[in-house]
């Protein structure tokens, strides 16, 4: 079994304890052997790439490429083996770009999770208290080597990010299947 190495990011102690419950959370929605523990390694403070407003409210933001290259520089000089994830209550974006018939266009959004076998961040900038667990338990369902499906909705489900509320409590008995049977993943 592998661990769980969390940081979080730009957070304070009262914000740090409920992350780590967000993660246990998570970690309760896959089958026990899937993994061992959640090893709390402490708060990143990291200065933001830029601010965004909202109303009358300014914050700051992440650039995806510059927080992940982050996170890998922690985890190389940590020397970790196993998956290393970085949670902020910070908007995370990114951005690309398309070729609109005449000219090219930019596409800025939000990043609420990326997550793979070495390591992942996860943003839970405008996730309510109540889907926090799932938003981080989707990430680790795909760094397990889950991938989204369009029936039934679970937590692999794409939509999980745009709704209030999901009214299934864990993965589907395929993905569960998969986690219990396929060794590749563990």
């Amino acid at each position: 079994m592998q661990s769980i190495n969390m940081v979080t990011i730009n957070t304070d102690h009262k914000v740090d304890l409920d992350l780590v419950r967000v993660v246990e959370q998570a970690k309760g929605y896959f089958p026990g052997e899937v993994w061992d523990e959640i090893r709390y390694l402490g708060d990143l403070t990291l200065e933001r790439d830029f601010n965004i407003s909202l109303g009358r409210k300014t914050l700051g933001a992440f650039l995806f490429e510059k927080l992940i290259a982050k996170i890998r520089k922690v985890m190389n000089e940590l020397g970790l083996e196993s998956l290393l994830l970085g949670i902020t209550p910070d908007p995370i974006v990114s951005t690309s770009y398309f070729f609109d018939k005449q000219t090219f266009k930019r596409i800025v959004y939000l990043v609420h999770d990326y997550v793979n076998v070495k390591l992942g961040v996860v943003s839970l900038f405008s996730v309510d208290e109540k889907t926090s667990s799932k938003v981080v338990a989707h990430g680790l369902g795909h760094s397990k080597g889950l991938h989204h499906h369009e029936k039934p909705v679970d937590l692999m489900h794409p939509a999980l990010l745009r709704l209030p509320s999901l009214q299934v409590n864990g993965f589907c008995k395929t993905c569960l299947r998969d986690l219990k049977e396929n060794r590749d993943f563990l």
